[in-house]
């Protein structure tokens, strides 16, 4: 029994997809499961049944069996997440008493819009994971436990809130701000993109995402100035600047807003 564990153990892994030619492919697995964050650039998550275009933002559960992920729009994708078998879950269900699996039934695909304070706790575990797993008593099916506890949080949280409906329109926006969010624009000049009207448009992508284009904006700039508070020793000032804040002080209230600290103090504590 012991030697099974392991075995399975040893599959659980933190992973980073690098798209070759603008593609990722998944194969047909009736095994592996997958949590996948998109951090940067828009994907389009193609199956058998259909497909999803996934925004930065966005986390991915892909149950057992094969996909793709192809590249949208001109901003390189940058996907991280583990997998893991399916055999894991059953593990978890009679070790810990949790049971994620129907969060990951095979051929399930399941796109979280979560916010920006989830996404960052669920990298850390997932950075944490991977560091760790050269350790001779390698712990992924805790930091797994973690991350799946998160993620079902998220789950329910979702569900729910009140259903969103679908929209291509707002989804191509999402994609537009995600690329451009460096940039100085008002909303009337986001509408004026699409050939909407700015009041049309403000109520559509509300009742779309359940936010602002302002918040979604905003939320775009901050997941990037984590990167180069955690990975470079620009001044907060050029931080802002290159994130496309109007100022050093509008960045750190934003930040603030957004995750609970301010910026030096999340340097600090993320420091790479």
């Amino acid at each position: 029994m012991k030697p099974e564990r392991e075995k399975i153990t040893g599959k659980v892994a933190a992973a980073t997809l690098r798209l070759n030619i603008g593609r990722y492919e998944l194969p047909p697995d009736e095994d592996t499961c997958y949590l996948l964050l998109v951090s940067e650039g828009s994907v389009t998550l193609e199956y058998e049944s259909g497909n999803v275009l996934v925004n930065p933002g966005s986390a991915v559960l892909l149950g057992p069996g094969g996909c793709s992920f192809a590249q949208t729009g001109s901003a390189v994708p940058q996907i991280v997440g583990c997998h893991f078998p399916l055999g894991m879950l059953h593990d978890l269900k009679n070790t810990a008493g949790r049971d994620f699996g129907r969060l990951f039934a095979p051929g399930e695909r399941t796109v979280l819009y979560a916010p920006v304070q989830w996404q960052s706790r669920i990298r850390t575990l997932l950075e944490m994971m991977a560091s760790a797993s050269t350790e001779q008593d390698y712990p992924g099916p805790l930091y797994l436990l973690l991350i799946l506890h998160y993620v079902e949080q998220e789950c329910i949280a979702e569900s729910s809130a009140v259903a969103r409906p679908h929209n291509e329109t707002v989804e191509r926006i999402c994609a537009y701000l995600a690329v451009n969010y460096r940039q100085k624009f008002s909303l009337t000049e986001v509408a004026a993109q699409f050939y909407l009207s700015p009041y049309y448009l403000s109520r559509l992508f509300r009742r779309v995402t359940g936010q602002s284009i302002v918040d979604y904006i905003n939320n775009r700039r901050i997941e990037a100035a984590q990167k180069l508070l955690e990975t470079t020793e620009l001044s907060i000032s050029a931080v802002a600047e290159q994130t496309g804040f109007a100022s050093a002080a509008h960045f750190r209230r934003v930040f603030r807003d957004v995750m609970g600290t301010g910026p030096l103090q999340y340097r600090k504590g993320h420091k790479k």
